[in-house]
């Protein structure tokens, strides 16, 4: 039996409540060690998962001859975490939005060549969306006409959440970056190469009191709508909110000269050629379901994970240097590159260019 794959976890919020668990379900690996911001909540995170090692500085684990370093952090910190993982021979999966900016990402991406270095689009994993992509690929609708993705999260809880680096700009904070760059990198993914962006990004609530009760100013975006040129000629749309009274279904669609393809909910593919119904699609029988591997957590950003680790541990364990189908720091690149110029847009209120 080959030995378990060593982890390294930077990161203690999303790794102690998705990560592990998602990890301890796959198997074959050993977290070797976990840092968090809070060095307390770290070892009680070590204790309860049996992790040798917890510490408040990430540069211990980086230290620790980790086959694998994942990084859940804030958005500004991921840029001097990945060059320190760099310089060992530990494969990286880095937590999106990539970096704070594309010339970040295009250093980043030019440094990890020849070596396993991914992001964490785990929604690439996700059996619907690979359905509708090989549909999508195969010509089903045809030439395509406009695309929409529309992923809103609105709730009490997210009404009334208290201020966090999620909700500094500075910081890499807001709602293009954290769902946003999911919907950019699907688009990127199935459609291919996107012209130019117009955005818009709006702030609501203009402070928040943050744990110990101190108001303070909101800066990242809690709206965000992007309208895109694909380089095929077709259009398409981007709506995220974490602001709305009430969730919406969550929907991909893609529509051409032929027929429709929509997700809805991430778990219910319909499709129709022009003039006929929408009609459900299923999966193949031997196709791997999200539910089948996900942790207790609901969301599909956690159900799909496992199938996404499974995958990144059997290529570290293999030594590979690429794995099919994932996110690499350039996809990283080319969604910061249209993160950016959806930020110019807003602050302009004008098309910008978003192609190297």
């Amino acid at each position: 039996m080959p030995a378990p794959v060593r982890i390294g976890l930077i990161g203690n919020s999303f790794a102690s409540k998705v990560q592990l668990p998602a990890l301890r379900q796959i198997g074959g690996n050993i977290v070797v060690g976990i840092a968090g911001a809070d060095e307390t909540k770290a070892e009680k995170t070590a204790r309860d998962w049996g992790i040798p090692k917890a510490s408040g500085d990430w540069r211990d684990i980086i230290a620790l001859d980790c086959d694998l370093v994942i990084l859940t952090t804030p958005v500004h910190l991921h840029a001097p975490m990945v060059r320190a993982a760099l310089e060992t021979r530990a494969a990286i999966l880095c937590e999106k939005p990539f970096t704070m900016n594309a010339p970040e990402a295009r250093e980043l991406a030019d440094k990890s060549r020849g070596r396993l270095a991914l992001i964490d689009h785990q929604l690439r994993w996700s059996p619907w969306r690979r359905r509708m992509r090989e549909m999508y690929q195969s010509g089903f609708v045809g030439e395509l006409w406009t695309a929409r993705a529309e992923m809103v999260f609105g709730s009490q809880g997210r009404l009334d959440s208290p201020y966090t680096w999620w909700y500094d700009r500075e910081r890499g904070g807001g709602m293009l970056g954290a769902i946003g760059s999911h919907m950019i990198d699907s688009l990127l993914f199935d459609l291919g190469p996107i012209d130019s962006v117009r955005a818009r990004l709006a702030t609501y609530r203009k402070q928040r009191p943050d744990s110990e009760g101190v108001p303070q100013e909101v800066t990242a975006d809690e709206h965000a709508t992007l309208w895109l040129r694909l380089a095929n000629g077709a259009e398409a749309s981007i709506e995220t909110n974490i602001m709305a009274p009430a969730e919406r279904p969550t929907i991909i669609e893609y529509v051409g000269s032929e027929g429709t393809l929509r997700l809805v909910e991430e778990e219910t593919l319909l499709a129709a050629r022009h003039g006929e119904p929408l009609e459900k699609v299923d999966l193949e029988s031997d196709t791997p379901r999200n539910e089948d591997l996900g942790p207790p957590d609901s969301g599909v950003f956690s159900r799909v994970l496992p199938l996404y680790l499974r995958d990144v541990l059997q290529a570290v364990r293999t030594e590979a240097t690429t794995l099919d189908h994932a996110a690499t720091f350039e996809d990283g690149l080319a969604t910061m590159r249209i993160i950016d110029a959806a930020r110019a847009s807003a602050d302009t209120e004008s098309w910008i260019p978003c192609r190297a």
